[in-house]
């Protein structure tokens, strides 16, 4: 993968507000992909089609409504104190802490980390956009984070 430098991604600043309280080591361990390895990454395994997660379009695996086992609220969990994912994502998925993860936002915006520090700082990747795909290298389980209060939790096709 190609990375774009992170001292001049967009959405730096949401990592370094006082309130998220992210790690350095963590901040070391977060890569903004540059557009062109954006766009390979998710014509490869979100869209060939729709260019953002709010424009998945027929066809698309996310868009498939039988891709989805679980449905479930995230903004009380988002607006909770604690950084703890919702409930359901710790029930459901086993990933190992390193585990590559990519947040997939749209074609030119993808972020690359691992679970571990996903799951600590995982409101830091929904702070600034309506919607994110988030695959994880090598595993069939995805979540969808499909606007302000929903979280689909389900299967990738094989």
């Amino acid at each position: 993968m190609k990375y774009s430098d992170f001292s001049l991604y967009p959405y730096l600043w949401v990592f370094k507000r006082d309130d998220m309280g992210v790690d350095p080591v963590d901040m070391d361990q977060i890569k903004p992909l540059t557009p062109r390895a954006a766009d390979e990454l998710w014509q490869a395994q979100i869209s060939k089609n729709g260019n953002h997660c709010t424009d998945l379009r027929k066809g698309d695996w996310a868009k498939n409504q039988n891709t989805w086992t679980t449905e479930t609220r995230w903004d009380h969990a988002f607006e909770a104190d604690d950084s703890a994912l919702p409930e359901a994502v710790g029930e459901q998925l086993e990933w190992d802490p390193n585990t590559v993860v990519w947040i997939c936002y749209g074609s030119d915006h993808v972020v690359e980390t691992n679970w571990r520090v996903f799951r600590r700082n995982w409101k830091c990747f929904l702070f600034a956009d309506e919607a994110a795909l988030v695959i994880g290298k090598r595993r069939q389980q995805a979540l969808f984070f499909v606007d302000d209060t929903t979280l689909r939790i389900g299967n990738r096709p094989g």
